[in-house]
């Protein structure tokens, strides 16, 4: 893995500088911020039913929201709400950029198990967008099955949760 720029902030234009826990602001609609965070970067060997190549990583949404954009330390406990795959271009939208590096997110309640899909073939059981095992019958039923988040996906889950207050949908 490559080290990552020595300040911050940057815009990444591949995955090749990303590490868990990296953090970029989210503006939402009523002027507050959001905060996202790069919960993994999988190999395609990693994942192996995702479309993985150095463009791609695990993107999360986490349970905070504040009048400044987000710091490490504010945001450093702050559980996951929800992730999926995104392309880079996602940091950047808004104007986002890589504001620093809180710790990793952990596995708070399986908030980062999903399967890779529901019907038909070999389905995964995915933690933070790497392939454990196969699933079994319950999980492929009952676990949510992995996004794949657009440009403005993450923006519009915060706006939803933290602007309108509704309940996140996994």
């Amino acid at each position: 893995m490559v080290s990552p720029p020595a300040a911050y902030p940057f815009v990444p234009r591949s995955n090749a500088y990303l590490l868990p826990g990296h953090i970029w602001g989210i503006p939402l609609r009523d002027g507050r911020s959001a905060c996202g965070v790069v919960v993994a970067v999988p190999t395609a060997e990693e994942a192996p039913h995702g479309a993985i190549n150095s463009r791609t990583f695990v993107a999360g949404l986490l349970d905070w929201v504040g009048d400044e954009p987000p710091t490490p330390a504010a945001v450093d406990e702050s559980p996951l709400l929800n992730w999926g795959y995104g392309h880079i271009k996602l940091i950047g939208a808004n104007g986002g950029s890589i504001l620093g590096r809180r710790s990793p997110v952990h596995d708070r309640e399986g908030a980062l198990l999903a399967v890779s899909h529901r019907m038909g073939g070999t389905v995964g059981l995915y933690r933070a967008g790497r392939m454990l095992r196969l699933a079994t019958a319950d999980e492929a039923r009952d676990l949510p099955v992995i996004g794949t988040w657009g440009g403005g996906f993450i923006a519009a889950i915060a706006d939803r949760v933290f602007v309108d207050g509704k309940p996140i949908v996994r």
